[in-house]
């Protein structure tokens, strides 16, 4: 399969100051990458190296198996559209704002004003329609961002810090869309983040920046895990509990092992992602309540568990050393 996105010896300097160094990175369509780090480490300068809004100083990038040459960058911009972290909208009512890039390619008012209203009720604003575009919150000018980019017939989505100022609802709201969007229309789509939880839960492959290079690429395997647990109601919300032995003989997408793909019986969870149970590493799931689910726990992990999670929302578990012996934070 051709790369979407190949970057060879890429490097984006100011001045003397070199804020960005790749020396090798491959980008896959159809899939959902999360580039991570700390304020600095390059994530904003990649990314908009990637929208075509930015040339690097020095190396080679392809699109689709083309290479990409300085200067001409704006001929592939079309098919992708970066959505900053405050989402800017133009003066006048939602409803315009969706149908602008449609007006731009000279379909006719009726049809962009219909297929406007269909964008907008997928992704639950079509309430808003006619509201001010410039009041939305946070949560809703990212979803009217969504719907912009949908009506501009784009292939890629690049989010800079998508859920830095919004909350756990808008958050929550935020990811299922983005889920809906790969699975539903194929869309390819990229998300800078300091929100590790929701890499692991949203992202199959991150990207780890350090002070601009690239450090580490992790990509979570599919498969399912081999342990029972429920997930029940509580005061506080909806946890899971799992108290089983420890087990160190899965391996994901063997025949025959506990818990390859195929392998998890009827009314059981299946793990979208699986990484082995260590310091570092998440591990994804999807779960319904009073489901059962599956696990795999290695010998070095916590024997009693409890983690919250959002209705119908996936489930992240990050594994720190100093949580190997009494529990795991999620």
């Amino acid at each position: 399969m051709t790369a979407l996105y190949s970057l060879r010896g890429i490097t984006r300097s100011y001045g003397n100051r070199e804020v960005l160094h790749i020396d090798s990175l491959d980008i896959q369509p159809g899939d959902i990458h999360a580039l991570l780090g700390a304020n600095g480490a390059g994530k904003s300068t990649l990314m908009r190296i990637l929208a075509f809004l930015d040339s690097p100083s020095s190396g080679e990038l392809y699109f689709k198996g083309e290479k990409v040459f300085a200067g001409q960058e704006a001929r592939h911009r079309p098919g992708v559209v970066w959505v900053p972290q405050f989402p800017v909208m133009f003066t006048g009512s939602l409803l315009y704002n969706i149908e602008y890039p449609m007006a731009l390619k000279k379909i006719p008012p009726q049809e962009r004003k219909k297929r406007a209203v269909e964008l907008l009720e997928s992704v639950t604003l079509g309430h808003l329609a006619k509201a001010p575009a410039h009041k939305l919150s946070g949560g809703e000018a990212q979803r009217a961002s969504i719907a912009r980019a949908l009506a501009a017939g784009v292939e890629i989505i690049l989010f800079d810090e998508p859920t830095a100022n919004v909350d756990q609802r808008a958050q929550d709201d935020f990811m299922a869309l983005v889920r809906s969007l790969r699975e539903r229309r194929g869309l390819s789509i990229c998300i800078t983040t300091h929100n590790a939880a929701m890499a692991a839960a949203l992202c199959r492959k991150q990207i780890f920046l350090v002070e601009g290079k690239l450090v580490r690429q992790h990509v979570l395997p599919d498969g399912s895990v081999a342990w029972p647990g429920k997930l029940a109601k509580t005061p506080e919300g909806f946890h899971l509990c799992v108290t089983p032995d420890a087990v160190a003989s899965f391996s994901p997408g063997t025949p025959g092992a506990p818990g390859a793909p195929g392998a998890a019986a009827p009314g059981k969870g299946v793990v979208r992602g699986v990484a082995d149970f260590a310091a570092g590493v998440t591990v994804r799931l999807e779960l319904s309540p009073g489901r059962m689910v599956e696990f795999l726990l290695e010998d070095t992990a916590s024997r009693d568990m409890a983690c919250s999670l959002a209705l119908n929302s996936p489930l992240a578990i990050h594994v720190e050393r100093d949580t190997l012996a009494g529990g795991i934070k999620a």
